[in-house]
């Protein structure tokens, strides 16, 4: 016999519904009186399934959401709105390579891997602040098309940073640090609203050391302390990201297989009181697993690493 070699297992939305209705209707359940069967059943169920996973988000349930973002500064600015401003997953960096005039419209660079038409473009200008505009067409032998004319002059070795899609608003920022030109990664301090407040200039120019992150509805904010200088730096930070929505039946999971059972268990505990006819000691037992099963993922979910005990001199 042999192996498959596949290890792509996945389920859609209404597949996960489907397993938790089946274990429902297993109960004794019937759908209430008035409530309409097939994708209106399933459209309801899909509504549990994402206040589950919503939820679980908010316990912690995600490491497979911890994503790497960059964040390019600007001159003197010290707030920046993450799913707005250009916050990236992706961010390519390379420098000028051939020195630029005001009003072209043409920049000539180290490298262009990773630059496609389109793409959002940031250029260091010699009077110390990053112009964004965009790539216009496809980038060819080390020579980029702007979509607008440069409003400064750019010399050589001057930053240049380019990328596809914005990052979304993350929930959480666990870790930053400082990137400077030369590459280097500089560990900043992450600070609490408490903290964030008292400091007393929040206008202070230099090289940033702390932020601190207001997650709010729909963009985060971030704060950057000192305010950056130096266009030529960015931040990189580990954010966690929220989970996508279950929008539509054919839509597939955005969580590792290893989720699937304790979300279809979970689901079935969920909705089995919108039915009606349901054995009560069956939906014990359905309950048991479902807290059976989130507590494995509880424990599947979490970081490893290692623990150092050190005796007390005391």
């Amino acid at each position: 016999m042999a192996l498959s070699g596949s290890t792509d297992f996945a389920l859609t939305r209404d597949e996960i519904i489907d397993g938790a209705i089946r274990i429902v209707k297993g109960l004794g359940g019937k759908p209430i009186t008035g409530a309409k069967s097939g994708q209106t059943e399933a459209a309801q169920a899909g509504q549990s399934l994402n206040m589950i996973l919503k939820h679980w988000q908010a316990l912690g349930i995600g490491l497979w959401l911890n994503k790497e973002i960059n964040m390019p500064f600007a001159y003197r600015d010290g707030v920046y709105s993450l799913g707005s401003d250009h916050a990236s997953e992706t961010l390519v960096v390379t420098e000028v390579a051939t020195a630029a005039s005001e009003t072209d419209t043409t920049l000539v660079v180290d490298s262009i891997s990773g630059m496609s038409t389109g793409d959002a473009i940031g250029i260091e200008l010699d009077d110390g602040t990053m112009q964004w505009t965009t790539i216009n067409g496809a980038p060819s032998s080390a020579t980029i098309t702007l979509t607008a004319a440069l409003t400064d002059d750019v010399a050589v070795d001057n930053e240049v940073m380019t990328y596809t899609t914005k990052s979304g608003r993350p929930l959480v920022i666990t870790e930053a640090r400082l990137v400077n030109d030369s590459g280097t990664e500089i560990s900043l301090e992450i600070l609490n609203r408490d903290e964030w407040m008292s400091i007393s200039n929040k206008n202070t120019n230099g090289i940033p050391s702390q932020i601190y992150y207001d997650p709010q509805l729909t963009y985060g904010v971030l704060y950057v302390w000192p305010r950056p200088n130096d266009v030529a730096s960015y931040l990189k930070m580990t954010a966690r990201v929220a989970i996508q929505d279950f929008d539509s039946a054919t839509d597939s999971a955005d969580f590792p297989q290893e989720i699937y059972r304790a979300a279809k268990w979970n689901l079935a505990d969920e909705i089995a009181l919108e039915y009606t006819g349901i054995d009560v000691q069956k939906l014990i037992f359905v309950q048991n697993r479902a807290s059976m099963f989130f507590n494995q993922i509880l424990d599947f979910d979490a970081e490893t690493g290692s623990l150092t005990f050190e005796a007390d001199n005391d």
